[in-house]
């Protein structure tokens, strides 16, 4: 029982309680007030920008901001694509993963050369490779030729988005590509063609290829049917190179067969997540679809194929991020097939699941992004500076491309909860 000396005091305590909670009510409802106005004028800015897309900001748990309110279309994400390839990869084959290439001696004295997938055998790795191979003693400095087994990827890869053309966003994808299955050229006012890079020698293949091109230099993806033509013309030059001769310049394509004597694994001097960062920096569409198709044949086996690599990477979102299969649709790796749809809570995930790793992001005034552009499809996807993480995801499929601006409303917005 209180005391009727103590009651005063008590009443006194729950006033002043009282007026603490109040004002404590008061001051969050002011915040709250706050952060919806800024929102609502968010809104109003947003509706002259995003005619056909997609806005969404978020921290770990919750959505703090989204435009339209209430949607989550699938649209079209370009690059932006590439953070789930790039998970996708590091999923199956792991950070430190590094692809191989094998050697063998066949009896009739040709060098067999069996391919992975290595996106990045350029000429600085071949020059590599090539004195590496000089080193062995079992390995004739006279050899009759160069093959190449290809047949850990299936022939038949076509990836939806690529054309043929010579852009180099539609170099083919395949076991064994040089150079990224392109050539860089350079013509004269006189016409005279040399490579671009004094890295790379100018073969008879790439010589041909610079019929017609105007003066000035060139990257040109090699044609469907000349990806081993290229590659057999550029080892040769590289062995060449090492101190080999050939009876031949011939250079064939075959399986290997048990009378193929192993010689040496090259590793790749670039890891997994130094190619990502390359890809990332570059979009690189061809790397994108190398890493996908690797994915598949890690899960799936041999053949790799682009039906694996889709089904692995599916398989990853469903069940290592959770997304549900109504967010997403996937038919290639690198955002090049308009077919591809991701909602802007999907890309969420992909953020949150790409943080570790989100200095492998090109980077501008402390935000890091990945963008993505098709013709009517502009895409940006990162981190927002802060303390706390926060995510943002713009996904716009119209004629005009706003997402600049939009970041910069973002940038200038209270989210505060």
């Amino acid at each position: 029982m209180i005391h009727p000396s103590e009651k005063p005091r008590l009443v006194q305590g729950k006033t002043l309680v009282t007026v603490f909670v109040f004002g404590l009510l008061l001051l969050l409802s002011t915040v709250s007030v706050s952060a919806n106005t800024a929102q609502t004028e968010l809104d109003f800015k947003l509706k002259s920008l995003v005619r056909h897309g997609s806005v969404l900001v978020a921290d770990e748990k919750n959505v703090l901001y989204r435009y339209p309110p209430k949607a989550n279309p699938l649209l079209v994400p370009a690059s932006v694509l590439k953070l789930a390839t790039a998970l996708t990869a590091l999923h199956y084959l792991g950070p430190e993963f590094r692809f191989r290439t094998d050697f063998y001696l066949a009896e009739n004295r040709m060098l067999g050369i069996r391919g992975y997938g290595d996106p990045f055998l350029v000429s600085e790795e071949w020059r590599r490779i090539t004195q590496k191979l000089s080193q062995f003693p079992e390995l004739p400095k006279q050899l009759n030729g160069v093959f190449f087994d290809t047949s850990l990827f299936s022939a038949k890869v076509k990836i939806p988005g690529i054309e043929f053309s010579r852009n180099p966003y539609d170099a083919r994808n395949g076991a064994l590509v040089v150079n990224f299955n392109t050539v860089f050229l350079q013509i004269d006012s006189k016409g005279i063609v040399t490579s671009a890079e004094k890295q790379t020698p100018l073969t008879p293949l790439a010589k041909r290829l610079a019929k017609n091109l105007s003066t000035g230099k060139h990257r040109i993806s090699i044609p469907q049917d000349s990806g081993i033509t290229y590659a057999g013309e550029l080892v040769h030059a590289f062995l060449a190179e090492a101190g080999f001769s050939f009876h031949s310049g011939n250079f064939t394509q075959r399986p290997l067969s048990s009378g193929d004597s192993f010689i040496y694994t090259h590793k790749s001097s670039t890891s997994l997540t130094e190619l990502i960062a390359g890809m990332m920096r570059y979009s690189n569409n061809f790397t994108a679809n190398q890493l996908l198709l690797s994915a598949g044949l890690k899960r799936f086996g041999v053949p790799a194929t682009l039906e694996k690599g889709t089904r692995a990477f599916e398989e990853y979102l469903r069940n290592e991020l959770g997304i549900a299969a109504k967010q997403f649709r996937i038919v290639e790796g690198s955002g090049i097939s308009r077919k591809n749809r991701l909602t802007s809570e999907a890309v969420w995930q992909m953020l949150k699941a790409f943080a570790p790793h989100q200095n492998l992001l090109h980077g501008d005034k402390g935000i890091l992004y990945k963008t993505g552009t098709l013709r009517g499809v502009s895409t940006m996807a990162g981190y927002l500076p802060g303390t706390k993480p926060r995510y943002f995801v713009i996904l716009l499929n119209q004629s005009k491309n706003r997402r600049d601006e939009i970041l910069k409303l973002l940038l200038a917005t209270d989210f505060s909860r």
